[in-house]
């Protein structure tokens, strides 16, 4: 026998043991498998969220409640988010302040406004109006 008739009967010994595992094993039905149903839940909003903005011009003079307060004291700016945030978290909303700047506004003003969303923990974000005279 040559080389290739070898393997053949490699091959034949191999089919003969696999028929035999299957003639001798146990063919019985097993239980069906229950397979996991999936549960729908129930659509839920996330948490809602109410964003406060506070302007600050380059003269120092911060815009509140749609700019109809204007005043140059970071103490009302900080009772007015005190005020906001408590009418917020009774109706069971979330205060998030976007501080908007223009480009030429000291960095003092903005951040005095941030300092106060910080001491308020108060989630901020600070937004920054690009003029003319800015290059790219």
């Amino acid at each position: 026998m040559g080389n290739g008739a070898t393997v053949i009967r490699y091959i034949d010994i191999c089919l003969n043991l696999l028929f035999g595992f299957i003639c001798f094993s146990e063919l019985s039905q097993h239980d069906k498998i229950e397979l996991p149903t999936t549960v729908e839940l129930k659509a839920s909003h996330p948490d809602a969220e109410i964003v406060v903005f506070v302007g600050v011009q380059s003269n120092g003079v911060y815009l509140l409640d749609g700019e109809k307060i204007r005043t140059p004291d970071a103490n009302v700016v900080e009772q007015f988010l005190v005020k906001r945030k408590n009418e917020l978290t009774q109706g069971r909303y979330k205060m998030r302040v976007r501080v908007r700047a223009n480009y030429d506004t000291p960095t003092r003003f903005v951040m005095h406004a941030v300092d106060i969303c910080d001491k308020l923990d108060v989630a901020r974000s600070v937004d920054v109006r690009l003029g003319k005279k800015v290059k790219m």
